[in-house]
């Protein structure tokens, strides 16, 4: 309690500078969403970038895959043309079969990796389809996010001129009232946030909803002195 002839005028100044406190409070609430907002954006930013990493890295092995298999086969085809070459040379019937037996072979072979390279095109094909695809969703999300953060650089820097503007206004209120009275309403104002003051609501505190003794009420009605709410400890006043 802090000893006083009459706080009325006092207190009526607080309860305007309470809405000045509410407005900076929301405004600084809004101001610290931002960082969380631009870290939404950039995980989001990071999920489509994986997105791409993926459709590249998976083009890359396909195309790896196709040049393997098409250095195999043309290892397959050196092997049976040279074998071909060889079989004017051989005089013996059972040399002649096995070497055309070890021909047919790398043919089946061959005939294998040009199926398996005619697949591998076709998935190139498909990869480089969903690499362009995700290179657009990539290209969107990232104009998105660029603009977006812009807004954010704005609305950010219109705050802090209102923020300035309406705590040089603040500063000009408090300047007139007691000290001891404001010290207790900024002290309030840190623990709880948007608000230091509340008003006698019939019989209960307008903030926490508690209901308030009838010589709690009385005194908030003289406004002698600081009265402050039992239960959430702000400091109570009645409208006129």
């Amino acid at each position: 309690m802090t000893e006083k002839t009459d706080i009325r005028e006092d207190i009526e100044k607080l309860i305007k500078i309470k809405s000045i406190d509410v407005r900076i409070y929301e405004m600084k609430s809004r101001k610290d969403t931002f960082p969380v907002r631009i870290k939404e954006m950039d995980d989001s930013l990071g999920s489509k970038r994986s997105g791409l990493e993926e459709a590249e890295e998976n083009l890359k092995q396909a195309k790896v895959e196709k040049n393997d298999r098409e250095n195999d086969l043309r290892e397959k085809e050196e092997k049976i043309k040279k074998h071909q070459g060889e079989l004017n040379l051989i005089k013996k019937n059972k040399e002649y079969t096995a070497l055309q037996q070890e021909i047919e072979s790398l043919k089946a072979d061959a005939s294998l990796l040009e199926e398996e390279i005619i697949g591998l095109l076709d998935e190139i094909e498909s990869a480089e389809a969903k690499k362009k695809k995700e290179e657009g969703i990539f290209a969107a999300e990232g104009d998105s996010v660029e603009s977006e953060k812009s807004a954010i650089v704005k609305e950010e820097k219109e705050l802090l001129e209102m923020l300035k503007g309406l705590g040089a206004e603040r500063e000009e209120m408090t300047a007139s009232i007691d000290s001891k009275i404001l010290d207790v309403y900024e002290r309030i104002l840190a623990n709880k946030g948007q608000t230091a003051l509340a008003v006698v609501n019939g019989e209960s505190c307008s903030e926490c909803n508690m209901h308030l003794r009838p010589q709690i009420i009385n005194d908030a009605k003289l406004q002698k002195t600081i009265v402050l709410c039992e239960n959430c400890g702000r400091m109570l006043y009645v409208e006129n």
